[in-house]
């Protein structure tokens, strides 16, 4: 008697018009077909849709000039060469074209180098033919190498991925010593993050940092991968390691992915869904906070603010980050209006160039704040954003268009303290555009009723 028959009726009714819907009561065991379930096994069409979602997750961190004080810094990534022009765009290809005859050696290293299962992440299906159809980094990255007699592999583990044991440091730095460059592949467990995973620390697990740290001691050029599935703390890697590639848990072609980005066949794009901490006392953390009667003006005002006296307020990476192996330049924001009534619609234009030496993909965010609300409002809010193509020295104009409902949001109803109402109110907005939560454009306007 505590819930009403017809109530119970309604629920039953909705599950059996979806099951006629299925068609269900023709056939019960519809989808029960042994024929069908081989044919979706390793489909080419899902792991090629796998593939694409994989690599378009990956998101490039960092990628600075190495070593920093020569005057011919260049980028360690990616790992190409362009052979036919003699292009040199990057370390690798500087290396490449510099060794004479010469073996160019590259390291793997790492507790996730070999590994095959962890590429699945948490709430994953485990099978007797993974190690047989999932590939390893070290397999994907081999396939690439192998097409070059030049290219040699050298692979050592390094630690576990939860170790507190060290012993295994001497033959990572000595097998670093013998390569001309180090892919140092680190991160989490696939069990470490899900379903009931909380943590206190979230840093990289075990001695991993340490790990790189003894690894960036032998003075090679390196590029670490950090797999996991949430925002890590690395800190002193993120300060000093020239180049980082997060790639979360990409999945049964994950490996394929990587190595991809990391040989140049695909330009990453990935941008990141969430804020880095700087440490867990910074959490939580997010790009659309509220403001206080005291905000920061920037990271070194700290004098009786809203602000850390012991790390700077900003994200070690803010919402919306990611890097390309070319660079984007956006112009001035321009609006087809400095104000709009609640029945109109503003018009608001940014030309994007690529100013880099490769062809890319970049993400153009679109945020918007409003300054004055009957309740507090966030600093700032994504509203949309447009993902784009660009050929080197390619320039392209985005149009992001803006009415009264993208500047609505919930407030008390006046006449029902137990009802929302979902509004907008006339005032001063900023709008601003960029590539991402934290570097913008920045244009004003007004509704008006």
């Amino acid at each position: 008697g505590k819930v009403k028959v017809n109530v119970i009726d309604d629920a039953v009714r909705r599950i059996l018009k979806k099951k006629f819907e299925m068609g269900l009561f023709d056939n019960p065991f519809k989808f029960c077909d042994k024929a069908r379930e081989k044919q979706q096994w390793n489909n080419e069409a899902n792991l090629k849709a796998s593939y694409e979602m994989a690599k378009k997750s990956i998101v490039l961190l960092k990628n600075e000039g190495y070593p920093k004080q020569n005057s011919l810094s260049l980028p360690v990534l990616p790992l190409n060469a362009d052979l036919d022009s003699g292009n040199i765009q990057n370390l690798y290809s500087l290396m490449y074209h510099a060794r004479d005859s010469r073996t160019l050696q590259i390291g793997l290293i790492g507790p996730l180098v070999k590994s095959v299962k962890e590429h699945l992440g948490f709430w994953s299906y485990d099978w007797d033919d993974d190690t047989a159809r999932i590939p390893s980094l070290y397999d994907a990255v081999k396939r690439k190498t192998d097409k070059d007699a030049s290219l040699k592999l050298l692979y050592a583990k390094g630690c576990e991925i939860s170790d507190t044991s060290k012993s295994g440091f001497a033959q990572a730095a000595d097998i670093a010593n013998q390569s001309d460059i180090v892919i140092l592949y680190v991160g989490e467990g696939r069990a470490m993050t899900g379903e009931a995973k909380s943590k206190s620390s979230i840093h990289l697990p075990g001695v991993q940092e340490e790990l790189i740290k003894a690894v960036m001691a032998t003075g090679k050029p390196i590029v670490v991968i950090i797999a996991a599935g949430r925002p890590l703390i690395f800190n002193w890697t993120a300060d000093n390691v020239p180049a980082i590639l997060y790639t979360w848990w990409l999945g049964t072609k994950g490996a394929d992915a990587i190595a991809d980005v990391l040989f140049g066949d695909y330009n990453p794009s990935g941008k990141l869904p969430i804020s880095f901490p700087r440490t867990e006392g910074q959490i939580p953390v997010y790009y659309n906070h509220y403001n206080t009667g005291r905000p920061a003006a920037n990271d070194s005002d700290v004098n009786y603010v809203s602000a850390y006296t012991d790390l700077p307020n900003s994200p070690k990476f803010p919402f919306g980050f990611g890097l390309s192996y070319t660079k984007f330049e956006y112009s001035e924001i321009k609006l087809d209006k400095s104000s709009i009534k609640t029945n109109e619609k503003l018009e608001a234009t940014i030309v994007i160039k690529n100013i880099g030496g490769y062809d890319g993909e970049e993400t153009v965010q679109l945020y918007i704040r409003d300054l004055v609300g009957s309740i507090v409002r966030p600093v700032k809010e994504l509203k949309g954003f447009k993902k784009i193509f660009l050929k080197k020295g390619e320039s392209k104009e985005v149009k992001f268009t803006i009415s009264a409902d993208d500047l609505k949001f919930y407030a008390q109803h006046p006449a029902d303290n137990n009802k929302l109402q979902y509004i907008y109110e006339p005032g001063d907005f900023n709008l601003f555009i960029g590539g991402s939560s934290a570097d913008v454009k920045e244009a004003g306007f007004k509704l008006i009723k």
